[in-house]
């Protein structure tokens, strides 16, 4: 299986994938254990995630997967997917459906995003491009709770602990997992097509703005103590808008979000074909019929509260690992060694 990709293409790939899982309740992790110094925390590493970015536009020649950390980034994928889908049923049933089986709920996500799934890779690639109006809908509705913001919950800064400033930075990369995709997709780019620090730094710029005003405006909004209450913080804000054309904004946005989620798992089941299915295999559609069935029924006896509480306070870890480690780790290994990816990797 062969792609090809323009820059635009990758970059809006990687931002549903960077943003459609956690972007609702990410901020309740770092807030909680940041405080009020949480946005510096945040910014610190996503002058991390913007180095990175500049380091793997430089060295993405050299990463180069074995067949053991190929099995390691499918098993890594396949329970992300997972977690998430445990997380926005949890969040269907508590907003939304509090009467409907759980496992109806996972199967109806699922079976959508099996079906986007076995198109053409095209499909999982272009999709994304429908998220953006709902997205400028979604920037547009928060902007109307500005009347509510207090900017002095904003300070004092710089008075957490060590223990408080390590935790939210650990927090913080919540918000830039899935880096990992930039240097295994970029192979797949277009020669013609240039990625410069300009364009990486757009990008980042994008990236953190678009979580940073997430940061403050619930920062802002809400008190600290209010916040450790408040899984979604993000819902709650849209919950207290009043419009006039819907009855509950934030229920508009959960539809919006799950739309998000939806075309998120697309595209990581998109790395997964690309990785799985990179050498021609029998009954493709049947193979991913039963991962997609695999993560259902996996779900469906995952879903507690008490599981989802551990997973998402320690899926972190993993994420580190994954987006951050590995990956430089890999490179520097296959330089060591002179390996690259070969002609044939890579687009033409």
């Amino acid at each position: 299986m062969t792609i090809q990709l323009t820059r635009v293409q990758l970059f809006l790939l990687m931002f549903v994938m960077q943003t459609g899982f956690v972007y609702v309740s990410f901020q309740n992790l770092l807030i909680e254990h940041g405080a009020r110094d949480s946005t510096i925390q945040f910014l610190i590493i996503a002058l991390v995630f913007f180095l990175q970015l500049l380091f793997f536009e430089r060295m993405y020649k050299y990463f180069l997967l074995n067949r053991f950390m190929k099995v390691l980034y499918l098993m890594y994928w396949f329970l992300y997917i997972i977690v998430f889908v445990v997380y926005i049923t949890y969040v269907l049933t508590s907003w939304i459906f509090p009467n409907t089986p759980n496992s109806v709920l996972i199967a109806i996500f699922l079976f959508v995003c099996f079906y986007a799934s076995v198109s053409r890779p095209e499909t999982a690639i272009n999709i994304g491009v429908v998220l953006l109006p709902m997205l400028a809908l979604f920037i547009l509705f928060m902007l109307r709770a500005i009347p509510n913001l207090n900017v002095s919950n904003l300070f004092p800064l710089f008075q957490e602990s060590k223990e408080s400033w390590m935790m939210g930075m650990i927090y913080a990369t919540y918000a830039f997992g899935g880096a990992e995709v930039f240097v295994m997709l970029r192979k797949y780019v277009l020669k013609s097509e240039k990625i410069n620090n300009k364009v990486l730094a757009a990008y980042s710029l994008v990236l953190t703005g678009f979580y940073l005003f997430s940061i403050l405006f619930t920062l802002m909004f809400f008190a600290l103590e209010e916040i450790k209450l408040l899984p979604e913080p993000i819902l709650y804000i849209l919950h207290s808008q009043e419009v006039t054309f819907v009855k509950r904004l934030d229920l508009f946005f959960i539809y919006i979000w799950l739309s998000w989620t939806l075309v998120a798992i697309v595209n990581y089941v998109l790395m997964i074909r690309l990785i799985y299915f990179e050498k021609k295999r029998k009954a493709p559609k049947l193979q991913l019929f039963i991962l997609f069935a695999s993560m259902g029924v996996i779900s469906t006896f995952l879903i507690r509260f008490s599981v989802l509480d551990f997973l998402k306070h320690y899926v972190v870890y993993a994420n580190i690992l994954f987006t951050f480690i590995l990956p430089i780790l890999i490179i520097l290994i296959n330089k060591m060694r002179g390996r690259t990816i070969s002609e044939s990797d890579t687009s033409v």
